[in-house]
């Protein structure tokens, strides 16, 4: 239970970092006098890095251990969030967020490797994942409320002081209580060399396939959390107002992973039901003039967010079930793959002036279609294999 507690604990500070400064981002843009789409860069910057950092993470943590990789990220993070308390200027800014994602890249590594060590059967697995899933949505619930708060009467740049206060404190219980899941035995026994690592579990087609996936189902959150506080700013809905619709999607993705951590269905099948259901909200959701009611806006919060619950937790279930060995290469691998095709996926918003939910119901859509491509793909990849053998 201590493993999991520190596997649930390293995501959530780990996506707090992001979370907790969203709903400023309209108030940091007029501040900075910069435009939206240099603010939106923020977040596809932070990805990218976040995303490519975790190679080093993943091959350092088999090598040295989990918990020393943690420890040194979340001292990275927090130097970062200093440098951001200390910001005038977006470059400044954007130093403080490459620094951050270089730090928080270990918990997104750490978190996923702390299961797959202590965890092995699928069951168990999917259920761990799924429990991963509704923990991470604490951090969705809670920061962007407390975030808001203390930007809106203290200012965004108490808002970094206060994450990094945060961070040390979490840095310190890590190195104090946490225990050591990747002893020095397990590292020399799968020491198999870091390219070698790297490219057997690449090799892996559902493996790759459904880390991409979950690329594609981790950008419609990402993207709601990066572009509704344009949206509601553009709608006359303020920062703490904007934090409430948060909460409703986090707390309808606890649902969804609840549900999935249950449901009898086989998880491909679950899949491919969640896949169908995204295409009907989205279609439904493009028609319905989301943005003339914020009852309509909060049912698409809900239903999106109870779907990404529900399946989100399978790609890393159907990802990660068949690695046996390096395992801290292969949640990297998985992260990596994650985080910078989310950072890419994004750059589609760049294009795009938000203001309403309209313009992000269509790009959803594209992805939507992208997903249902390449579950077509892996099913006839799979096909022939078993025909080959």
């Amino acid at each position: 239970m201590r493993v999991l507690f520190f596997a649930f604990f390293s995501v959530v500070i780990g996506l707090m970092a992001v979370d907790f400064f969203n709903p400023s981002l309209p108030a940091i843009q007029k501040d900075l006098s910069v435009s939206q789409g240099t603010m939106k860069n923020l977040i596809v910057f932070y990805m990218i890095v976040l995303g490519l950092a975790q190679f080093f993470y993943g091959s350092f943590s088999d090598a040295k251990g989990r918990k020393i990789a943690l420890a040194t990220g979340l001292g990275v993070a927090a130097v970062g969030l200093f440098v951001g308390y200390t910001a005038h200027s977006i470059v400044a800014l954007d130093i403080s967020r490459v620094l951050t994602a270089l730090g928080t890249a270990a918990c997104t590594v750490i978190s996923r490797a702390l299961i797959v060590d202590t965890l092995q059967e699928p069951g168990k697995l999917r259920k761990a994942f799924s429990y991963f899933s509704m923990a991470s949505q604490l951090s969705p619930a809670v920061a962007p409320l407390i975030g808001s708060f203390i930007g809106v009467h203290f200012g965004w740049h108490l808002q970094f002081l206060f994450f990094a206060a945060a961070v040390v404190a979490g840095l310190i219980m890590i190195a104090s209580l946490m225990p050591e899941t990747h002893p020095a035995s397990a590292r020399n026994q799968g020491r198999t060399g870091k390219v070698q690592a790297y490219t057997t579990v690449l090799k892996n087609v559902n493996f790759t396939s459904y880390s991409i996936a979950s690329a594609l189902i981790f950008s419609f959150t990402i993207a709601f959390y990066a572009t509704a506080p344009f949206a509601f700013d553009a709608l006359g809905v303020s920062p703490v107002g904007n934090s409430l619709f948060y909460i409703l999607y986090a707390v309808s993705i606890i649902c969804g992973s609840f549900c999935n951590s249950w449901i009898s269905w086989s998880p491909t099948d679950t899949y491919i039901r969640g896949l169908a259901a995204y295409l009907v909200v989205f279609v439904v959701s493009a028609f319905s003039d989301l943005d003339s009611s914020l009852v309509k806006i909060g049912l698409f919060s809900v239903a999106l967010g109870f779907i990404s619950g529900l399946i989100a937790p399978l790609t890393l279930t159907l990802s990660m079930t068949t690695v046996e060995t390096a395992r801290g290469a292969a949640s990297a691998v998985q992260g990596a793959i994650k985080m910078f095709f989310t950072g890419l996926l994004l750059l589609v918003f760049d294009s795009v002036v938000i203001t309403g939910f309209t313009a992000i119901v269509l790009i959803f859509i594209g992805f939507a279609v992208a997903l249902l491509a390449l579950h077509l793909f892996t099913t006839a990849a799979n096909r022939k294999e078993k025909v080959s053998a």
